[in-house]
């Protein structure tokens, strides 16, 4: 099998921002390109087995060249649900039901680019922060478990972790330095009753303002690089039990380190680690006021067999909140704690087939009380258009 191919075809699929493409239109100013995937596996767990839709989409990008090295570009990208319902993997849940549109955003952004002056976008787009801990992101169901990206709305998009909203980005590269600087100019109100039924740390909405966000990576060898970054944003909480509004800030912060590429034959590893205050929810829904997570990936390729391993660590102890009708909670032992084992066969560019497991260790202790986490398993097809 062409090796080439295959190498192209492993980038395509195992790097998540990026996006598979296939030429429609091209002159000597414009380009158009079509790309996505459907993807489908047979998921089992809970004691239920069904066939479920993960994460299909299809993406446009455009490029026009302007005069005296100035590029115009543009991505637009949605997620595709064929069925009435559909899944999403996240770490409020092992997933949990969605609407039954057919078609939603996933990203929307236009940016202009002009020689060693780097490129300035705006729209829906990838993050500062997923430059940091987008390297273990790279399992086919779950993933970004305990990096912070898509915290809050399963997308990390209102505080601008994961798929950024409204957000002004720069980015630049200098030598073996890239670097990302961001913010979103929004106002967004998030009704957290809708997580659980329960009003989170007394908590039953929060006010969004703008956020801010960097982050800078070093390519120290042509295979060993090493990023660090943070994102923050101010929000308004409001008491629904006292009326009262409640100041504070969602913050995270964290560095990684990656060797290898994805793209290529042999060894990857990716790590990070990362300090957050009110950034995660925990399995019921419930703002966490201090976490560590971490997260590790070991992945090997070898004669069309890709073959890997990720690790989730989220971790916050003693902690309270106002429960179902006003009654105290005291959380003395939260541990978020997964291997995600998998092994994908890659036949071409086109087509990829897996199966991925979910070995969960976590443990939940609450007013005395120990709850578990939910192993899983899922078998799936992806063909790229």
């Amino acid at each position: 099998m062409n090796k080439t191919l295959i190498a192209t075809s492993i980038a395509i699929l195992m790097a998540s921002p990026s996006l598979s493409a296939t030429e429609i239109y091209k002159d000597a100013k414009n380009q158009l390109t079509l790309g996505g995937y459907g993807d489908f596996s047979v998921l089992n767990t809970n004691g239920t087995t069904e066939v479920v839709n993960n994460a299909s989409r299809i993406n446009f990008q455009f490029s026009h060249r302007l005069d005296n090295g100035l590029k115009a570009f543009s991505t637009m990208e949605w997620g595709i649900n064929p069925f009435d319902s559909s899944l999403v993997y996240n770490r409020e849940s092992l997933f949990s039901s969605q609407n039954s549109d057919l078609l939603k955003s996933r990203l929307a952004f236009i940016g202009v680019s002009y020689n060693e002056y780097g490129s300035l976008t705006f729209g829906k787009q990838w993050s500062a922060w997923y430059d940091v801990v987008g390297g273990t992101d790279n399992a086919f169901v779950w993933g970004g478990a305990a990096g912070g990206e898509y915290s809050l709305d399963g997308s990390g998009g209102i505080d601008g972790v994961g798929r950024a909203d409204k957000a002004v980005q720069y980015r630049n590269t200098i030598g073996n330095l890239s670097f990302t600087l961001q913010t979103q100019l929004q106002d967004n109100t998030i009704d957290l009753t809708g997580f659980d039924n329960v009003d989170p740390n007394g908590v039953s909405s929060l006010t969004y303002g703008n956020t801010y966000g960097a982050s800078a990576t070093y390519d120290a060898t042509d295979k060993l690089s090493f990023s660090v970054g943070g994102n923050r944003g101010a929000f308004k909480g409001f008491d629904s039990t006292t009326n009262e509004k409640i100041d504070t800030s969602d913050e995270i912060y964290g560095a990684s380190v990656s060797w290898g590429t994805l793209s290529g034959d042999g060894l990857y590893l990716s790590a990070n680690y990362n300090k957050n205050k009110f950034h995660e929810t925990d399995n019921n829904g419930r703002l966490i006021p201090d976490a560590d997570g971490i997260e590790a990936m070991v992945s090997y390729y070898a004669d069309n067999i890709r073959s890997y391993i990720v690790y989730n660590s989220l971790s916050a102890d003693n902690y309270s909140y106002t429960g179902d009708g006003g009654v105290g909670q005291n959380v003395t032992e939260y541990h978020e704690q997964s291997l995600v084992p998998g092994i994908a066969y890659i036949w071409d560019s086109t087509l990829t087939t897996y199966i991925e497991g979910k070995i969960d260790m976590s443990d939940y202790v609450t007013n005395g009380v120990k709850s578990d986490g939910d192993s899983a398993v899922a078998v799936g097809i992806r063909y790229y258009l």
